[in-house]
């Protein structure tokens, strides 16, 4: 087996060279330069030299010359084997010092081996001129050989002056691009990063260099990406895609980046690079469009509702009034061992739950008719404390924690009771047994950014939270739970209107609500509720009348028959003169031919032909004085946003009780009439 020495300055060359003279039988020793080339060949000698021109410490040519005088290498032929710098004036110097090859690497494999197997047969000494003829050009080989290194060092000076200046103006337009730029490494660390990178990260290159992207991670960010981005690469497969990302100062923007392999000359990839830009503009547009048709999609949701229970709830909470009604009247004229009141309570009992439903449709829908009031919240909630104790259940502790100087909210009082009593009961069936529910209030000012967060304007809110220690809500189940209907609950557990009702209570009085936080370990509700610009008012507790009874005269107006009657036999059980008519007209009539004074008109608001308050208002022409209050089962948007009724109206919605209808008269009727001068407190 024949041994060639390979003496070359770059690895891979010499890789590439042993690998392919190792695969035909050859025995291969390596050397990088001239020197350590004599050093092998003096410690075991070689049949063939494969040598570069252009190398450190001693070059081709030298090594080629020494090789003549070194017996270790006297009789191996002696093959240059060089790269781009050859010239005629290399191949005819390299002949004259005794080579018996010239190679271009760039040859075929074939070609090489075939004149590496020709070398083999070469006889050296005849390649080598005469020695008498060495010695007298000697002085003439260095300086021809000296001419032409110095030759080729100026064309390599040259080209890397142009390779410099190309590279200066390859970093001065990085520089100046409008894009982020970063070089890394195959592991991630970045190498490189342009002014664009500085100056929206806020990271300096200093910085950066040496660290990864993930200095920009956010807590939103799968950390998992990074692994399968970086797979891709390796690959060599681009990346396209968007990243939240976190500028030095803790702000949030979004980049959209395009990352692809570098690969070297023989197509192994070395770096990545990647090129961003900032779309934090657009995203946070697009973000607030799809918020927006969110919205949109959603107020569609509640119109369509809205409409839905507003068209039904007239009829129905007629309906639940005579049923009402009629069941009080016959518990009136039971005794309190008749086995019937179990029945009626019954009757009642159903009844009072459709006149709930039909409210939490109007309430989710915003059409409810409401009575804003300025509310010290923590003192409402305080008030429920034993209530909604009672609700929980004795194996759940029940923790307030309502805080110091809670600002006023503006707001139904009997909605925002009936909202926390949602609440609570929503929290204990996610606990379901023992477990405890946390109540709190907190003063809260939002910035316009964080306000942004909740689709609310930059201000002042009080933030109610109610937390539980239940099972969470299912991930599925999220996105639907303020959707009327929805429920989580088994069949006849639940109407699922609770919590659409809570968001139509909060939303009404211009407020937010959602789930902050769910999981195995509970979960928490927010409430944000605008801060009011006055003082808390006393909310009224019901009637404080000491008797429902009366002798006054009514005139009572209603188009429906059966609620007309009812509402007449009512009334005069509790003593009251009551004239009754089924149309506005017919309540004129009926006042104009009795040719009496009444002392309260209670009236219908809806009504074909006349409403209840031109009604009024052509009754108050006749009698100043004359106290009203209003009856209806319609929606809020009937009642006062086709401007039926003002807000500051006496109104008693439908469905209502006896004892309800006779306290909320008596009510009217011990209060001032109308015009009349306030009384003088002594």
């Amino acid at each position: 087996m024949t041994r060639v020495l390979i003496v070359d300055d770059e690895p891979e060359s010499r890789s590439r060279l042993r690998a392919l003279l190792q695969a035909h039988g050859h025995a291969v020793a390596e050397a990088s330069n001239g020197l350590d080339a004599l050093a092998i060949a003096r410690r075991e000698p070689v049949d063939l030299v494969v040598s570069d021109i252009l190398m450190p410490q001693m070059d081709g040519f030298a090594l080629c010359r020494a090789s003549r005088s070194e017996p270790a290498l006297a009789r191996a032929p002696f093959v240059f084997y060089t790269g781009s710098y050859a010239s005629a004036k290399d191949i005819a110097e390299a002949r004259r010092l005794g080579a018996t090859r010239f190679l271009v690497k760039s040859m075929a494999a074939e070609e090489i081996i075939r004149a590496i197997t020709e070398a083999l047969g070469d006889d050296p000494a005849a390649a080598a001129p005469p020695v008498a003829e060495v010695d007298a050009s000697e002085t003439e080989s260095w300086r021809l050989y000296n001419e032409s290194l110095i030759k080729k060092l100026e064309h390599r000076n040259l080209e890397l002056s142009a390779e410099v200046r190309t590279l200066r103006s390859l970093i001065v337009a990085l520089e100046q691009l409008p894009a982020l730029v970063s070089l890394t490494d195959t592991r991630g660390r970045i190498e490189y990063v342009n002014a664009r990178f500085e100056a929206v990260t806020g990271f300096t290159r200093d910085q950066a260099r040496g660290q990864t992207h993930a200095l920009l991670r956010t807590n939103h960010t799968d950390a998992g990406l990074g692994f399968e981005i970086r797979a891709s690469l390796l690959a060599g497969q681009e990346w396209r895609g968007e990243f939240e990302q976190r500028r030095r100062d803790g702000t949030v923007f979004w980049e959209r980046a395009v990352i692809a392999p570098v690969r070297d000359d023989h197509g192994a990839v070395t770096h990545f690079l990647r090129l961003s830009e900032d779309i934090t503009d657009q995203k946070r547009a697009h973000l607030a469009r799809e918020a927006l048709e969110v919205q949109r999609r959603q107020a569609e949701r509640i119109d369509s509702v809205g409409r839905l229970a507003g068209g039904v709830a007239h009829d129905f909470n007629n309906l639940l009034t005579i049923v009402i009604g009629h069941a009080h009247l016959v518990l009136q004229q039971l005794g309190p061992t008749d086995p019937l009141r179990a029945d009626l309570g019954a009757v009642l009992d159903a009844a009072s739950r459709g006149a709930t439903i039909t409210r939490q449709l109007l309430t989710y829908a915003r059409r409810d008719v409401v009575h804003p009031l300025v509310l010290d919240a923590a003192h409402a909630i305080a008030s429920l404390a034993r209530s909604l104790q009672r609700l929980a259940g004795d194996e759940i502790r029940l923790g307030f924690s309502l805080g110091p100087d809670i600002w006023p909210v503006e707001i139904d009082p009997s909605q925002f009771d009936q909202m926390i009593v949602n609440l609570v009961a929503n929290a204990r069936d996610a606990i379901g047994g023992s477990g405890a529910i946390d109540i709190s209030l907190a003063n809260l000012s939002l910035s316009a950014a964080a306000a942004a967060g909740y689709s609310l304007a930059a201000g002042n809110y009080v933030a109610l939270r109610i937390s539980d220690s239940g099972h969470g809500i299912d991930p599925a189940a999220l996105p639907r739970i303020f959707e009327p209907f929805f429920t989580t609950k088994p069949p006849g557990e639940g109407t699922g209107l609770g919590l659409s009702s809570v968001m139509g209570t909060v939303e009404q009085a211009g407020g937010r609500v959602q789930v902050e936080r769910t999981g195995t370990s509970g979960t928490t509700f927010l409430v944000l509720l605008p801060r009011a610009a006055s003082r808390p008012v006393g909310v009224p507790s019901g009637t404080t009348v000491a008797t429902l009874e009366g002798t006054e005269r009514i005139l009572l107006v209603e188009d429906e028959p059966a609620v007309l009657d009812l509402m007449r036999r009512t009334l005069e059980s509790y003593g009251y003169t009551v004239l009754h008519a089924s149309t506005p007209d017919r309540a004129i009539k009926s006042l104009q031919d009795h040719g009496a004074r009444v002392d309260l008109l209670l009236t219908d608001v809806v009504m074909p032909v006349m409403n209840g308050r031109e009604l009024a208002a052509q009754l108050r022409r006749l009698d100043p004085g004359l106290r009203v209050l209003y009856m209806s089962g319609y929606s809020s948007d009937v009642v006062a946003e086709r401007g039926l009724l003002p807000a500051d109206v006496s109104l008693i919605t439908k469905p209502f009780s006896p004892t309800a209808l006779a306290a909320r008269v008596r009510e009217i009727l011990d209060a001032p009439a109308p015009g009349a001068p306030a009384p003088i407190a002594t």
